[in-house]
């Protein structure tokens, strides 16, 4: 359900579900200390009942964003495309702010390390969006060698703070993952990314 990095602050989050009546339990990745390397990556997971899910995310306060298949598909391509150098592009939002298209952009900094969107391209982007009835509402870009995690380079960059961030990680078992963020002032808050069917 959620991953938080080290341990207490999982705690934390069961306490404040017990706190609302909703069971949670912690699984945490190197269990046993067989391998604790892989703590520091997957981190530890808080995980409730399916039916329970909606209101762990609400007593956590955790905002969820829901990305339609084909607009994840269109990242994980062009990230794909893009490799060895970061992948980017917009994404256009309805008015309700759910992800509904995925402008894949060049970056022209052709790096495995940072993105620039090429300018033509995203104002392009915004006035295609606008025709479309959309608004541009976030952005996305992949990370070749680094966790699909903001960097400074991202947090430093990061524009406006009402767009969500989506970050395309490392290949885990042949899948993409794909995590979103929020970036103000500094301050990263991650979201829950779920992606329909």
């Amino acid at each position: 359900m959620q991953v938080y990095p080290i341990r207490a602050e999982a705690d934390i989050a069961v306490a404040r579900l017990a706190a609302d009546g909703i069971h949670a339990v912690v699984h945490q990745d190197d269990e046993g200390g067989l391998n604790p390397g892989f703590f520091k990556r997957y981190g530890v997971r808080v995980e409730v009942a399916a039916e329970d899910a909606e209101d762990a995310f609400e007593s956590l306060g955790i905002e969820r964003v829901f990305v339609p298949g084909d607009v994840a598909t269109a990242m994980f391509r062009h990230a794909g495309w893009a490799h060895p150098h970061e992948a980017c592009g917009l994404i256009a939002v309805d008015g309700a702010g759910k992800p509904a298209f995925a402008f894949c952009l060049t970056n022209v900094d052709e790096s495995e390390q940072r993105f620039t969107i090429e300018p033509v391209e995203h104002y392009g982007a915004m006035r295609l969006a606008e025709a479309m009835g959309l608004r541009i509402g976030g952005v996305f870009h992949s990370h070749v060698r680094s966790e699909a995690v903001p960097s400074p380079t991202d947090v430093e960059n990061a524009g406006d703070p009402d767009w969500l961030h989506f970050i395309i990680g490392l290949v885990v078992d042949a899948r993409p993952l794909l995590r979103g963020f929020r970036i103000v002032g500094g301050a990263v808050t991650e979201v829950s990314v779920s992606v329909d069917q």
